[in-house]
């Protein structure tokens, strides 16, 4: 069985020297990183490449914060241009409208099935140029139901060329069993995320940008919570999945470097990464 490689989103703190950062991530044995666009576009794209590319790292993929962003006039066709330029095939969309029922935000069955469409659309125009669209999931897409349909199998049902970015955390923290979800998207798999969380209580964190607070799982690194890391890794390997890419929305008593290096170790522990 082939070995998966370790990649990385966020951990990046603010005010650092990002370059620094990468450096660091790539000495503890990270190859990709879906921070990478952030970075590259700050100067001059190919110079960054190159230096990205020195130090054995890989920019996983383009963004698009929320789907709003693909209906805008060429919001698609810019996304695609960044893909081309730093050559990347994945593209992924991070936050769906049922994301923001987190925010007390109500969605409707017209709302979903309109962001959709929008998707569909997206990953149409994409697969012609040869990149493959994903949604990332968070836990309402498990939780909320139209027609006993959950949002989760309508994006699958109603967006064919649509694929998955699944965060196993946030299926765990859903309460469904992540490895039975990894095995039945399959054929959906754009990438994974691995987020782990300690049980028990959520914790309260702000609002993007505002003193309002909402619900979070309490995030901590892999193997200290609730996720059935090795399960999920292995599943992923016998998937085909070429990287893991883990993820840690705040820390708690490790810094980011700390947080990323026990990360690795336990992936690299088991044995099926890199």
């Amino acid at each position: 069985m082939k070995k998966m490689k370790a990649g990385f989103i966020g951990f990046m703190e603010q005010g650092a020297d990002p370059w620094v950062q990468l450096e660091k991530a790539a000495k503890i044995g990270y190859k990709g990183t879906e921070n990478g666009e952030f970075i590259l576009f700050r100067g001059d794209v190919q110079e960054n490449l190159a230096r990205m590319r020195d130090m054995g790292m890989e920019c996983l993929t383009v963004a698009a914060g929320n789907s709003e962003v693909l209906e805008k006039e060429d919001g698609v066709k810019k996304m695609i241009e960044r893909a081309h330029i730093i050559g990347t095939e994945r593209a992924v969309v991070f936050h769906g409208k049922v994301y923001f029922t987190k925010m007390n935000r109500p969605v409707t069955y017209d709302d979903v099935m309109h962001e959709i469409e929008v998707l569909q659309k997206a990953a149409e125009e994409c697969r012609r140029e040869g990149i493959r669209l994903a949604y990332h999931n968070h836990d309402p897409e498990f939780r909320i139901s139209f027609n006993g349909l959950t949002v989760l199998d309508m994006l699958l049902a109603y967006a064919p060329d649509l694929w998955l970015e699944l965060d196993v955390g946030w299926t765990t923290y859903a309460g469904w069993d992540p490895v039975d979800v990894l095995k039945r998207v399959a054929p959906r798999l754009s990438a994974v995320h691995f987020k782990d969380f300690f049980p028990g209580p959520d914790v309260q964190v702000p609002l993007w940008g505002s003193r309002e607070l909402y619900s979070m799982p309490n995030f901590c690194s892999l193997g200290s919570g609730a996720l059935d890391v090795h399960g999920c890794l292995k599943a992923c390997a016998e998937i085909g999945m070429d990287y893991v890419v883990v993820e840690q929305d705040y820390m708690h008593r490790l810094t980011p470097m700390e947080a990323l290096q026990v990360d690795y170790l336990v992936m690299k522990e088991s044995g099926l990464v890199e």
